[in-house]
């Protein structure tokens, strides 16, 4: 599903996000990219979900290549991944509902349709009673699985989270990793980038680590004790 080939980025200045780095994520699996502020982490998701492109190397996603996807295609892309931030980036203006249902307007998906899915998506996140409120009347909690459920209503082969806990207690952070864990369990690929290593330990998935934009070990879930 997912295909780093010698992947490398520089930004202007000089400064060196990623270094020659190869992995392969496969469909259905699930994953966790860790290292220390300032390794990579968010900068290997934003190229997944096209915010970024790679200086050199390859970045495939489902035998297509990201690096040379044209502009044009970056929309039809991005509907096949959902993204998850740590701050949310919610519309504080618009109820759950329509923050949900915002990826489905922007890809054409029909009014008839629209309501079922987005009340499937708060359903599996346990939102759909919160519907008609607005981001500033949930919890940090559900801010946070209101972001879930915006991510995953458009049924994406993808699942990205760039620190998804981070500003969670731990009693929450494991409850979000829980959902993550079951979308894996019907089939999406599930990616997430984390410094929290308890918390990655508790959930024995394989685990990516990059120090200073260098990827230093690969560590399969048989070995996370």
């Amino acid at each position: 599903m997912i295909r780093f080939d010698q992947v490398g980025k520089r930004y202007e200045g000089g400064h060196e996000a990623l270094a020659d780095v190869s992995f392969g994520v496969e469909a259905g699996e699930m994953a966790f990219v860790t290292g220390h502020s300032g390794a990579g982490k968010s900068t290997l998701l934003k190229m997944l979900g096209l915010i970024e492109r790679p200086t050199h190397g390859i970045v495939m996603f489902d035998g297509q290549s990201l690096a040379q996807a044209r502009t044009g295609d970056i929309p039809r892309l991005r509907r096949r991944i959902g993204m998850v931030f740590q701050d949310h980036r919610l519309l504080m203006d618009r109820t759950a509902f329509a923050n949900v249902e915002l990826p489905l307007v922007i890809a054409g998906v029909p009014a008839a349709d629209r309501g079922k899915r987005v009340r499937a998506a708060l359903e599996k996140v346990g939102l759909l009673p919160n519907e008609k409120h607005l981001p500033s009347a949930l919890s940090t909690g559900e801010q946070q699985r209101l972001g879930i459920a915006r991510a995953i209503v458009g049924k994406p082969t993808l699942l990205i989270a760039d620190e998804p806990t981070g500003n969670l207690d731990p009693q929450l952070a494991v409850e979000i990793m829980g959902l993550f864990a079951e979308f894996q369990s019907v089939g999406t690929t599930v990616l997430i980038a984390s410094h929290d290593l308890m918390l990655i330990k508790k959930m024995r998935k394989r685990v990516v680590v990059l120090d200073h934009g260098r990827l230093v070990a690969d560590i399969p879930a048989s070995e996370i004790v």
